[in-house]
């Protein structure tokens, strides 16, 4: 009986140290830091965006003569809200602008906007 009671409290200091450490790794919320959801939005940015957007942010010509943003003009950033930009992602702008809720997850479309907000600093 006294090995069963050690067994179990074992299992308790376990549990308690698992616990702990996914705390500390993930935070209460269990949401993903700013800059993993930034590292996340890199590789999307790139894969989705870039190709109208540019790599750097600014836009290409071609498109920035048909009201493109540039996603490093302070003006804008400060214009635009993330509910906007999420807006934007998710169901697009325009005739140019495709919308990408179908093909991005509401946690990856918050990482490209964590992404787009990084070309305003």
């Amino acid at each position: 009986m006294n090995n069963r009671f050690k067994f179990k409290g074992l299992i308790l200091f376990s549990a308690i140290i698992v616990s702990v450490y996914t705390v500390s790794i993930n935070g209460f919320t269990n949401q993903p830091s700013s800059t993993l959801l930034v590292a996340d939005g890199n590789a999307l940015y790139a894969a989705k965006c870039a190709t109208c957007h540019g790599k750097d942010g600014r836009g290409t010509p071609n498109w920035r003569s048909k009201g493109q943003p540039d996603f490093t003009d302070k003006n804008w950033q400060k214009s635009k809200t993330d509910a906007q930009i999420t807006d934007a992602t998710k169901n697009g702008k325009g005739k140019f602008m495709p919308g990408f809720k179908s093909k991005l997850s509401d946690e990856e479309i918050a990482s490209v906007v964590a992404r787009i907000r990084t070309f305003g600093k």
